[in-house]
């Protein structure tokens, strides 16, 4: 029997400039990172505008955005992003290993990253420890 693994990159991040993070630039770089890391797509990226709450914009806990997330044939691509705060936080998933120096490279190059926090997680098989 096979083993179950994969690498699973977390960026979280911000542009600069928010006006990035819309769903057109997003879906290329959705179609970047599948092709730089020879990926094929279950289904292609669909991308959701979250609407803006004027009653919480004060407060600062909703200014809107986008969502937008894909299925490859190993896992997924997700974005959640923040265009007014320049923000976004991303999760890369597959359980075929990938270079995630190589999509952390097409992720700040598309997007214009201007301060990000990463994490390169390897999931592991609990029963191959």
């Amino acid at each position: 029997m096979n083993k179950i693994s994969g690498t699973h990159l977390l960026i979280d991040g911000y542009v600069r400039d928010g006006q990035t993070l819309n769903p057109d630039t997003i879906c290329t770089l959705f179609d970047r990172l599948v092709e730089t890391l020879g990926m094929q797509y279950l289904q292609r990226p669909t991308a959701i505008r979250v609407p803006i709450e004027p009653d919480k914009l004060d407060s600062g806990e909703d200014e809107g955005g986008w969502s937008v997330i894909c299925q490859i044939t190993t896992s997924h691509i997700s974005l959640h992003g923040w265009p007014m705060r320049g923000a976004f936080m991303m999760d890369i998933f597959s359980c075929r290993d990938f270079n995630p120096q190589a999509a952390r490279g097409v992720v700040e190059e598309t997007l214009d990253v201007v301060d990000a926090s990463v994490q390169v997680i390897q999931r592991t098989d609990p029963r191959q420890r």
